[in-house]
């Protein structure tokens, strides 16, 4: 009997709603920006035969049951299958050859393109830096120059939406003159190894900053187990490409940059007891903690909990909203006091359960200063109606 291919694992399937409708959104990074795949809601629960196991009759028996039992002929499950694959979503030779081509693609280039301008924000100069300068006006409160603050904690959610907080971390560093720039993010696609970090110069339409190559280079010669093969993670991951966007705004003059993105630590959380026991870790955090001198500025770019229908959750998150914050408080004021210990143990004790996809972001930061102390400049949950789902975020300042 013949076996559906398996869905691709490298793709997020997200709840949204369209026209007064609920669908399924597919964020795929291999698809143009404005190729916008929306499935029926209906389509969700067929998608879990796509594992490698169940056959096209599975298929077709699915489909008639959905349907109310009406006949479904062998040639429309072929057809819904083949529809699956031009999309991309199928681990076929089509998806393979395409795979191959883009990351051969992007290794070519030696400068990181903005992957989300005129999408998430302005394409053109002016546009980009009106809705920035409007974030992080000047003359706002800031740190004078000098690096009182060692580094940041800012959101990586939509910029309209996290704009207060945007706009109040990104205010401490306006004017600073740091030597480097290492900008930790959160890698929601990085799938082999726990970082990847990358030798390209970041690009902004407000301009762009340098590659610390050598530093790069160091952190590669730790290879594997931690690190990622490449750094295709990076091609259109918008958790670091936000933070050098206003990194551009407020930082005057050149500046070399390390990119890092760091991928989930949730497997690991009931296996080990601190972070730094994860194979290959302790050997990247020692090398990154060389690198980062008293005149470098970290920053992370990470959000909080993501709870409700969207992220998985049979409640929504009205329901779960007093839990989780009490679970952001925690890991903030671990983060705060400078434990990386408490911060993993809080996180080992809900098991992940509202979804923090900056932990692994956290918990590094966290290793590279030790005797930090942290200070929450703002905190915030923002609500999706349409889909009865939240995240949240916040700024924090440390040194």
């Amino acid at each position: 009997m013949e076996t559906l291919p398996t869905l691709r694992t490298d793709i997020q399937l997200v709840q949204a709603q369209y026209q007064g409708r609920m669908v399924i959104a597919v964020k795929d990074g291999l698809s143009p920006q404005d190729d916008v795949i929306l499935l029926n809601a209906e389509t969700a629960p067929l998608l879990s035969l796509f594992d490698g196991r169940h056959s096209m009759r599975d298929l077709q028996l699915a489909l008639m049951r959905a349907g109310g039992h009406r006949i479904v002929l062998e040639s429309e499950v072929r057809a819904l299958v083949q529809e699956l694959d031009r999309r991309l979503l199928l681990q076929t030779e089509r998806y393979a050859a395409r795979l191959v081509e883009a990351k051969t693609e992007f290794a070519a280039l030696a400068v990181r393109p903005p992957a989300l301008a005129g999408t998430a924000y302005p394409a053109d100069r002016a546009g980009v830096a009106d809705m920035i300068e409007r974030m992080v006006p000047t003359g706002g409160d800031h740190t004078p120059n000098g690096l009182t603050v060692r580094g940041i904690v800012a959101p990586h959610i939509n910029l309209s939406v996290g704009a207060r907080t945007y706009g109040k971390i990104y205010s401490l560093i306006r004017g600073m003159t740091p030597s480097r720039l290492v900008v930790l993010g959160t890698g929601h696609a990085l799938e082999q190894g726990l970082f990847s970090v990358s030798s390209k110069a970041y690009e902004t339409p407000l301009g762009g900053f340098a590659n610390d190559t050598e530093a790069v280079q160091r952190l590669r010669q730790v290879g594997p187990p931690a690190l990622a093969p490449d750094d295709f993670a990076h091609r259109i991951e918008h958790s670091i490409e936000f933070q050098v966007l206003f990194l551009r705004h407020v930082i005057p003059g050149p500046v070399p940059l390390v990119p890092i993105l760091c991928g989930s630590v949730s497997e690991w959380l009931s296996r080990v007891i601190h972070p730094a026991e994860i194979p290959g870790v302790a050997a990247f955090v020692e090398v990154l903690g060389e690198i980062v001198d008293e005149q470098t500025l970290v920053i992370a770019g990470v959000d909080l909990s993501h709870i409700g229908p969207k992220f998985g959750d049979d409640a929504p998150a009205s329901v779960i909203e007093a839990q989780s914050r009490g679970h952001d408080e925690r890991l903030l004021e671990a983060l705060c006091a400078g434990s990386v210990e408490e911060l993993w143990r809080e996180a080992r004790e809900v098991g992940d359960r509202y979804n923090v996809c900056g932990l692994s972001t956290l918990a590094l930061l966290m290793q590279l200063f030790p005797d930090m102390h942290g200070r929450v400049i703002d905190y915030h949950i923002w609500h999706e109606g349409a889909t009865r789902s939240a995240v949240s975020f916040a700024g924090v300042a440390f040194s």
